[in-house]
This record gives structure tokens, C-alpha cells and sequence, in this order.
């Protein structure tokens, strides 16, 4: 499996299941080893009695997870990695930078060559945890790996927040051209709105599988998907509701100048398939696929599928 497919069935993973309990914890570390090439990792929650943390998941040694959850929160260098908002690495680093309690406790004794650590916001902004990765080779984890972790970074937040989010309310609806419609548990749609689509809640509309995901009892996503449905590039809000999946939507421009098409070449890449693969799902050629490629990554300004596949990723795409 790709790196790409891998993030993207992690992601999956914990929309579904979330990271705090234990199993789903160490569930998310195997995950995490199939995208990130190191030696040790862990997967750390705030713990806001102690103001530092508390390990759910680790291949750490025991004395430096200890160390994590008692006294790495105490470092000046970490203060740093927060407030930068993403992913650092050792080689990041000015070597000024490179001393104090994360050096002098772990990383040096324990002959790491690199790593990264990034922290973790919840949607209000809320420091929520933190994923530190380390490796004894000084080639990684490179740069498609950070660009994988931010990718999930809003997944990984959302599944350690022990705050849930807050129900959808339908006051948008007949404002800027919002519709909605409400997918009871046992199936009934119930339209809220004039211009209502229940084609997107239904197979083979790729938010089918997600609202049944809600009623099944899984966090929904957000904030925003964008789907692409008989021709159109739809933004669409999904949330769990006492009463079912609430899906609220609105006609959206096309991301970066993208045709549908080419939002639909670019899933595929999101899911980690190859130009084959994509074409078989679209019904087209590889040649075709491998020209809406360069299409795709010229528009986003991607270097690379996986720079492409955080693109989708953030835009919460569904096609």
C-alpha cells in the first residue's frame, strides 16, 4: 500500500472510530506505520489537570514516553513547535535550537538522527495534542511525509478532542442558496428545502457511504466536503443529528480552476491509485488520466501526487 492510500485509510479510520480509547489508539499508531518511516512514534493527548500529557499509544521506550507526558511540555522548543502551527523536524532546526530537555533526554541518548513532532488544534483553535515521530536514519521523514501528516493533522485533533462538536442547526437554509435535507436512520429522506438533492445521498453519489457512516454512530466530517455530482461541484455540510444526518449544500466554484474531470482524476490520486486504476474507475484512458494529471498538479501547484492528494484532502473532496 502507498503512503497516500495508507493516510487516506487512516483518515478513514479515525472519522470512524476516533484515537482515545486504547485499541483505537494503538490502531491509529499501526496506521500511522504505514505512513510515516521511523523508528518510534507516539500519539499524545493533552491533559489539562497537569498542563502536560498523556501518552494513548507509543513504540517508545517507557522512560521517554514519561518523559513526554511530564516534562516535555516544560521546554522552551516545544513552546516553539506549537506556536508554529506544523510539522518540525530536527533538521528544521537552527543547530542553536538544538539543546534542552527533547535533546538531552531523548533524542540524543537514544542516537535519533531526525524526527518531527506536530501539534494538534482542534477546529475552535484549542491545543489538543501532540504526534511525535523519530528515526535513527537522518534521511527521513521527508517532506512527502510531513505533507502527509498535516493532511491528517485536523483528522488526528478531531479524534483526540474529548469535546464534540456542536449540532448542525438549519437557519442557513434559503440563505445563499443553501438546501437540505435530513436522512433518517431507517432511510426516509426528508427534504428541507425547495432545491433539496437527494441524488447526493444516494449510490453511487460518494457522499452515500459517509451519511451511512453517520447513522452508523461515526463522527461526521467537516466542515465542508465538496462533492462532485452529475456535472456539478457541490460544497456540502454533513452532521449527525438526533434524528439522523443532516446534509446542507450549495452550488461552489470549481477548486483552482479544476473541471470536474479533473476533480474526479484527482480522488483517485487522493486514494493512492495509479493512472490505471483511475482510468478504469473513470471509464478512460491512462494516457487521458496521465494528461489531467499534469493538468491537475499545473492548476494546484503541486510538485507531486502527494502534494496533490493534501490539496484534495484539505478541500474535503468527494468525487
Amino acid at each position: 500500500m502507498s503512503a497516500v492510500a495508507a493516510a487516506r485509510e487512516l483518515r478513514s479510520f479515525l472519522r470512524r472510530h476516533g484515537s482515545r480509547s486504547p485499541g483505537a489508539a494503538r490502531a491509529v499508531l499501526a496506521g500511522l506505520g504505514e505512513v510515516v518511516p521511523a523508528d518510534c512514534v507516539s500519539l499524545s493527548v493533552r491533559d489539562p489537570a497537569t498542563g502536560g500529557h498523556r501518552t494513548l499509544a507509543s513504540s517508545y521506550p517507557a522512560a521517554v514516553d514519561r518523559i513526554v507526558d511530564t516534562r516535555m511540555h516544560t521546554d522552551r522548543l516545544f513552546e516553539v513547535v506549537r506556536d508554529g502551527r506544523c510539522a518540525v523536524r530536527v533538521r528544521d532546526l537552527e543547530p542553536a535550537r538544538r539543546r534542552g530537555e527533547i535533546f538531552d533526554s531523548i533524542i540524543v541518548p537514544h542516537g535519533f538522527r531526525d524526527g518531527l513532532t506536530l501539534c494538534l488544534f482542534a477546529a475552535d483553535d484549542r491545543y489538543v495534542g501532540m504526534l511525535n515521530a523519530s528515526t535513527l536514519d537522518g534521511r527521513h521523514p521527508d517532506d512527502d511525509t510531513v505533507a502527509l501528516l498535516e493532511l491528517l493533522a485536523p483528522d488526528l485533533a478531531a479524534a483526540l478532542d474529548p469535546v464534540p462538536a456542536p449540532a448542525a442547526r438549519t437557519a442557513a437554509l434559503g440563505t445563499d442558496g443553501t438546501h437540505g435535507l435530513l436522512v433518517g436512520r431507517a432511510g426516509h429522506i426528508d427534504l428541507l428545502s425547495a432545491g433539496a438533492r437527494p441524488d447526493l445521498v444516494r449510490t453511487p453519489s460518494p457522499l452515500a457511504g459517509l451519511v451511512d457512516a453517520v447513522l452508523a454512530g461515526a463522527p461526521a466530517p467537516g466542515p465542508l466536503l465538496l462533492v462532485t455530482a452529475a456535472g456539478d461541484v457541490v460544497g456540502v455540510e454533513l452532521h449527525a443529528t438526533p434524528r439522523g444526518a443532516l446534509v446542507l449544500h450549495r452550488e461552489a466554484d470549481p477548486p483552482a480552476g479544476l473541471t470536474v474531470r479533473e476533480l474526479e482524476v484527482l480522488d483517485g490520486v487522493g486514494h493512492g491509485l495509479s493512472n490505471p486504476e483511475i482510468g478504469a474507475r473513470l471509464g478512460i484512458s491512462p494516457r487521458t488520466v496521465a494528461t489531467h494529471v499534469e493538468h491537475v498538479l499545473a492548476k494546484t501547484g503541486a510538485r507531486n501526487r502527494a502534494a496533490a492528494a493534501r490539496s484534495a484532502a484539505r478541500w474535503g473532496l468527494l468525487a
